[in-house]
This record gives structure tokens, C-alpha cells and sequence, in this order.
């Protein structure tokens, strides 16, 4: 058995691993709300409460540049 009898660390490491992987897919969302000039922190802990609502909102952003282009274009 590679983690042995301990069920309690067995559970401890599975539960360790949980955390750093939603941590890092939580910055998906993050990343791409940043690049749309929003802010990272905010997004970041949205993503980390929330990740499937989160990725799906932070696709849906606007850019607030493009649409100040469009209103002084028009």
C-alpha cells in the first residue's frame, strides 16, 4: 500500500491536493477577466468560491476599451 493503514492522512493528502488544484483552476477565470481590465484579486476569489459560475462569467465580460470605442465611433 503506498499510503497505508492511516486513513486520516490518506484523507488530509487527497484533501491537500482538492485545495491546490481549485486554487489553480481558479485562476482561469481570473487571468481572463485581468486581460479584459478587470480586477484579478476580486475575480480570483470569485473563481474560488464559485469556479463553474465564475469561468462561465468571466467569458461573458466585456472589455471596457472596446465598448468607449464603439460609443466614439458612433
Amino acid at each position: 500500500m503506498i499510503i497505508g493503514g492511516n486513513h486520516f492522512a490518506a484523507i488530509g493528502l487527497f484533501a491537500t491536493c482538492g485545495l491546490m488544484l481549485l486554487g489553480l483552476l481558479a485562476t482561469y477565470p481570473a487571468v481572463v477577466a485581468y486581460e479584459k481590465k478587470h480586477n484579478f484579486l476580486t475575480w480570483y476569489l470569485f473563481g474560488l468560491f464559485l469556479l463553474p459560475v465564475a469561468i462561465i462569467a468571466s467569458r461573458f465580460l466585456k472589455n471596457p476599451d472596446s465598448s468607449e470605442q464603439t460609443m466614439q465611433q458612433s
